[in-house]
C-alpha cells in the first residue's frame, strides 16, 4: 500500500508497445534500469507502467525493436495539478489557505457549554473572556488547570469544570453542586405593622394574635407576638412569630405629566450586513449616517454537521425616525395621565384588593397633575427580631 501511494505521488503512465520484438523491448527496458510495472500480454503487444521520468527513455529502445509505444493513461498526483500549473494565483492561493487553515485550527474560535442549569451559558462565557479565554485566542496559551480552579472558586454553584477542546471549538462542562436543604429558622421575632389601618384578618402561622378585626393599628404596633408568658407555669415562652395580617389602609399615588411631548415619527429602515470570520467583523458597505435610529442586530452562523464555525454574516435593521415636540390638548393629556397612572398602580398596588378609589385631574398650560386616593385591603405585615439584653 505504501509503494502504491509512492507510485501516485511521483505520478506514472500506463503505455501499449504494439509490433516488432516486444520480448526484446522489455529486455532492452531492464538493461537500461527502466523499470517496468504490471506487464499484460495483449494481441498486439504488451500493456505496462512506469515513472514519468523513464517513459521519455522508452522510445529509444522501442525503435530498436521495431516497437510502437503510446500513452493509454496517465495516473498521480503530478497530473491532478497539471490544469492549475499555469494558474501560480490559483495554485498559491490553495497553498496558502491550507496553511491558513493549519494555523487557525490551533486557535479557539467556539466555545460550548454543558452541564449547567443554574448558571446561564452567557454568565460563564463572560467569566472566561474576563480571564483571557474567548475567541481568536491561541489554545496553546492558556492556563487551562488554574482556569478550571478560578471557575470553582469564583463560583459557589460549580462542584467540577473541565475544559477540553475539540477541533477549534473549547467545550466547557460543568457539573454543579447540589443545594444544600434550607433549615427553618427558630429566630424569636414578632409581627409589627409596616402602616396604619384598620384590622380585617390575622392568619398567625407561628406566635400569638395580639389584634383582632376592626381594631385600628399604626405603623410600629404589635400584632402577632412571639413572646408569651403561662400563667400555668408562669414562665415565658418564646416564637418564631409570622402570618399574614389584613387591614384596610389608606393611601394615594401621584403623578406629573409634561404637556409638551416629544414624539418619534418613522422614516425609513435600512440593513447593512457585515461579514465576520474567525472573530474579524468586515462591513460589507458603509453605513449612511440618517439621523437617529433604533438598531437590531441578527447573527447568523455558518453551520456544518451541527458544528458552528466561526464565519456568518451579521444583519444589522436600523429604523430611522424623527423627532418633533407636540403640545397635549386637555384630551389626550388626560389619557396619557391615566395610562401612566395604571402602569404606577400595577406596580404599587399588585397584591392588594382595591374597595374605592377617587381620581382627580389638575391641568395647566404645563401639564396636569393626577392624583388617586384609594382604600384597599393589603397585608401589613412585616417581621422583626427581638433582642435580647444579655446584662
Amino acid at each position: 500500500m505504501l509503494i502504491r501511494f509512492f507510485r501516485w505521488l511521483l505520478g506514472y503512465v500506463r503505455f501499449t508497445c504494439t509490433g516488432g520484438f516486444t520480448e526484446g523491448f522489455i529486455n532492452g527496458c531492464r538493461n537500461n534500469g527502466i523499470n517496468l510495472k504490471n506487464i499484460m500480454q495483449t494481441d498486439g503487444g504488451i500493456i505496462a507502467e512506469t515513472r514519468i521520468a523513464q517513459y521519455k527513455s522508452l522510445h529509444k529502445t522501442a525503435f530498436k525493436n521495431g516497437c510502437v509505444v503510446k500513452i493509454q493513461k496517465r495516473c498521480g498526483f503530478p497530473f491532478l495539478l497539471a490544469p492549475v500549473s499555469r494558474r501560480g494565483g490559483l495554485l498559491a492561493g490553495a497553498v496558502y489557505m491550507a496553511v491558513f487553515i493549519s494555523l487557525m485550527g490551533g486557535f479557539i474560535w467556539n466555545i460550548t457549554v454543558s452541564g449547567n442549569d443554574r448558571i446561564t451559558d452567557v454568565k460563564i462565557v463572560d467569566y472566561l473572556a474576563q480571564n483571557g479565554f474567548k475567541t481568536g485566542v491561541r489554545w496553546s496559551s492558556v492556563d487551562k488547570e488554574q482556569l478550571e480552579l478560578s471557575v470553582m472558586s469564583d463560583f459557589e454553584e460549580v462542584a467540577w469544570i473541565s475544559i477540553n477542546k475539540t477541533g477549534s471549538t473549547a467545550s466547557v462542562e460543568i457539573s454543579e453542586t447540589v443545594d444544600k436543604p434550607k433549615m427553618e429558622k427558630n429566630d424569636i421575632t414578632n409581627v409589627t405593622a409596616a402602616e396604619d389601618g384598620v384590622i380585617t384578618r390575622v392568619i398567625a402561622l407561628g406566635g400569638w394574635p395580639e389584634v383582632k378585626e376592626g381594631d385600628a393599628v399604626t405603623r410600629g404596633d404589635l400584632l402577632i407576638s412571639g413572646v408569651r408568658e403561662s400563667e400555668v407555669d408562669k414562665k415565658n415562652h418564646f416564637a418564631h412569630a409570622h402570618g399574614t395580617v389584613l387591614a384596610q389602609v389608606n393611601g394615594s399615588i401621584s403623578l406629573n405629566v409634561a404637556r409638551s411631548q416629544t414624539e418619534k415619527t418613522p422614516t425609513h429602515t435600512e440593513k447593512y450586513k457585515k461579514l465576520f470570520l474567525f472573530g474579524l467583523e468586515i462591513p460589507l458597505y458603509l453605513k449612511k449616517d440618517s439621523g437617529s435610529a433604533d438598531i437590531g442586530s441578527e447573527k447568523t452562523t455558518l453551520v456544518i454537521n451541527d458544528y458552528r464555525l466561526p464565519v456568518g454574516i451579521i444583519t444589522e435593521t436600523a429604523e430611522y425616525y424623527s423627532e418633533s415636540a407636540r403640545m397635549l390638548t386637555d384630551g389626550e393629556l388626560e389619557a396619557l395621565a391615566k395610562s401612566e397612572l395604571e402602569k404606577k398602580k400595577n406596580e404599587e398596588l399588585k397584591n392588594c384588593e382595591i374597595l374605592n378609589e377617587n381620581i382627580t385631574v389638575e391641568k395647566d398650560d404645563g401639564g396636569c397633575v393626577i392624583t388617586d386616593s384609594y382604600s384597599c385591603i393589603r397585608n401589613i405585615a412585616v417581621q422583626t427580631e427581638i433582642l435580647f439584653d444579655n446584662q
